[in-house]
């Protein structure tokens, strides 16, 4: 049986990645960094054959406290950006690979420009310190839906329970006459937030987790 259109692209896609270290996992490509850190970079798909690329950061000592709490799904980067957000003047967003083209010279295109515009990024965001100090600096930075749980994880991993007590209070404040799907969810995680982490004053992570 010929595989899909869609499978032909990602297999082109998969062989121009290869000598830049990432790996194809599931439906995504990871990069090993080291120390529970992975390069990472995704796909939007429109319809079987246009790609548009994500490029993105991964920490497993996040995904170990977002399994702590009960969220999120293990490997989904802490951050992630357009290629064609990180591109500056004539930004490509998406590559068409037509059908019956060359699609070999399509990924070739699209991997030189991950790896000019979307290595940057990751190398950026790869250093756990430099990442949580300009998520804390800047938490406008983050989407509305994700900032709050996002800084209560950044801040506790940095070892700093008060503060991220101090984030979800505020959004629950924030939200306390919402019954929206978002204001329940908040609630919900704020809740299992207080009943793993010990409130101690000396801001020191529960051990038993990690």
């Amino acid at each position: 049986m010929r595989p899909s259109p869609k499978t032909d692209v990602l297999v082109a896609v998969d062989t121009a990645l290869r000598s830049t270290g990432f790996v194809r996992r599931g439906h995504v490509w990871l990069q090993d960094r080291g120390d529970g850190v992975s390069g990472w970079l995704g796909f939007g798909v429109a319809g079987s054959l246009d790609l548009t690329p994500l490029a993105g950061v991964c920490f497993r000592r996040y995904d170990e406290v977002c399994r702590a709490l009960g969220v999120g799904i293990p490997g989904t980067p802490v951050v992630s950006a357009p290629l064609g957000h990180l591109m500056g003047d004539k930004p490509v967003w998406r590559w068409t690979f037509e059908p019956g083209g060359d699609h070999a010279a399509v990924a070739s295109s699209l991997v030189s420009a991950f790896v000019k515009h979307g290595v940057p990024y990751i190398d950026k965001y790869a250093k756990w310190d430099a990442l949580a100090e300009e998520l804390v600096a800047k938490p406008e930075s983050l989407l509305d839906f994700e900032r709050a749980r996002k800084l209560a994880i950044v801040h506790v991993l940095n070892g700093n329970t008060g503060a991220a007590g101090d984030v979800l209070k505020r959004e629950c404040e924030r939200v306390a006459d919402s019954a929206d799907v978002y204001a329940r969810s908040h609630r919900a995680f704020a809740h299992r937030f207080s009943l793993v982490f010990a409130a101690k004053d000396d801001g020191r992570i529960r051990r038993t987790l990690f």
